[in-house]
């Protein structure tokens, strides 16, 4: 079995969530070039297309949508468990 890039699916993830390349490029301080390439990276990973255009817009194909489901809670709790830490990490310095 082979692994999976986490920081495609991140990409991916924050495309997203911010509603588009551009704008997760930015908050990634990335180029949208880059950001591009991996989500096609995790696409051929995948077996299939993440996003879809509407108009100028993209959105999530099935395939995406079901993927960020998953993304969705991976990260989620990745960031719980970071606040989590800090907090703890906080309450030994008092």
């Amino acid at each position: 079995m082979f692994h999976l890039n986490y920081n495609h699916l991140y990409y991916f993830w924050m495309t997203q969530k911010k509603g588009s390349v551009t704008q997760a490029a930015e908050a990634l301080y990335l180029t949208p070039q880059t950001i591009t390439g991996q989500i096609r990276q995790l696409e051929d990973r995948l077996g299939g297309r993440l996003f879809k255009r509407k108009g100028r817009n993209i959105e999530a194909t099935e395939l995406g949508q079901l993927v960020f489901r998953y993304a969705d809670r991976m990260f989620s709790l990745s960031y719980e468990m970071l606040e989590r830490s800090e907090e703890r990490r906080v309450g030994k310095e008092c």
